[in-house]
């Protein structure tokens, strides 16, 4: 709403009138906005939101439709392969869209048409190592998956005759580290930094007790409704990497969860948690994870992250006898060999784990 406000503001000193806007008319105001001395935070973040509202209340100029090319039009189709067939989130598809689209731009002809015959493995493997070349490890890991996404599809739907992903360049290794869980001097210490008097303090105490005792990624507590609660079978409905899965509510997080909810601000949607400033809306991965640090830079100890609560949670069940099947429920793996990094720990922990894993069914 601000940053409409801004726009409106903007089209009357410039004399523009609403049958005129259109990205000509946004690239403008854009470049204006940014000449400021103190550039509005909205410009950068709501740009996107504006301009697909803009569209849909049909306020775009007709004129300036743009013109979707053959290389848009792949990637528009590859985006829906990867929502429809693969089942995968739009944060990774996007992600695999910004390493992985360039490629077909490399095959594309002046004069706009993409040559698919031309995705052999020399063309793929010198994309890979150039776009990887500023990037770190980890980075041209997601490059690689992406580029062999793209080729996955585009041999699915006959624009290639043969799998090239067999000669791309394998990414970089990267130095594989063991989970790493917080101690329970360090968990009670981010608890006792959040003030259950005040709404926020609530709040932060109900995400770390969450993370902790139901093994939840950041994402996946992000991404919790009040729907998703249901309070007479003591049960929590969690998403996440495409799946489903119900989780017991223990307690502890029930009343914490009680305790929260009570003190919850009215918000724009039906998170769980939201945030605290306004848009008041429900936070996003970075900033459940942001809360974590935050807390533990408040109790002074060790920088902590959302994960390291949830290796936590999956630690705690192992180290208290259970199984591996039963960490595995608990963390929503899909594969027994994921969880079992967790009881690699250390010498100890594999000797108090020695009866559990072995009823593990092989």
């Amino acid at each position: 709403m601000n940053l409409l406000a801004r726009l409106s503001l903007w089209m009357q000193t410039e004399g523009a009138g609403t049958d005129q806007i259109g990205q000509a008319l946004l690239d403008r105001f854009v470049i204006w906005e940014r000449s400021r001395t103190v550039v509005a935070a909205a410009v950068t973040t709501c740009m996107g939101t504006m301009r697909r509202f803009l569209i849909a209340a049909g306020y775009f100029a007709a004129s300036e439709n743009e013109v979707v090319t053959e290389a848009q039009a792949a990637v528009t189709e590859w985006r829906a392969w990867m929502r429809d067939d693969r089942g995968l989130l739009e944060k990774t598809i996007d992600a695999r869209c910004y390493y992985g689209a360039g490629l077909v731009d490399v095959v594309t002809t002046p004069e706009g048409t993409v040559e698919w015959f031309r995705l052999g493995a020399p063309v793929v493997n010198a994309y890979v190592a150039e776009r990887g070349r500023p990037c770190g490890a980890v980075t041209r890991a997601h490059i690689v998956d992406a580029v062999r996404c793209l080729l996955r599809w585009a041999l699915s739907t006959g624009r290639i005759s043969r799998d090239p992903t067999a000669g791309v360049l394998k990414p970089p290794g990267t130095r594989r580290t063991l989970p790493r869980g917080v101690g329970a001097d360090q968990v009670a210490a981010l608890l006792s930094v959040c003030d259950p008097a005040t709404a926020i303090g609530a709040r932060d105490r109900a995400v770390v007790t969450i993370l902790v005792r139901l093994g939840l990624r950041a994402g996946e507590a992000a991404r919790l409704t009040l729907d998703d609660i249901d309070w007479t079978a003591g049960q929590l409905k969690v998403s996440g990497k495409g799946r489903e899965h119900t989780l017991p509510i223990p307690v502890d997080v029930g009343e914490a969860l009680e305790a929260w909810l009570r003190a919850r601000p009215p918000a724009l949607d039906r998170g769980v948690f939201v945030r605290m400033k306004a848009p008041r809306r429900m936070m996003t991965p970075s900033g459940i994870s942001g809360s974590i640090a935050r807390l533990s830079d408040l109790a002074s100890v060790d920088r902590i992250y959302a994960h390291r609560l949830r290796h936590t949670a999956a630690m705690d069940v192992l180290a208290s006898g259970g199984t591996l099947t039963e960490a595995k429920e608990l963390l929503g793996h899909v594969y027994t060999v994921t969880t079992m990094a967790y009881a690699k720990v250390d010498l100890i922990s594999l000797r108090v784990l020695a009866v559990p894993f072995g009823q593990v069914p092989r």
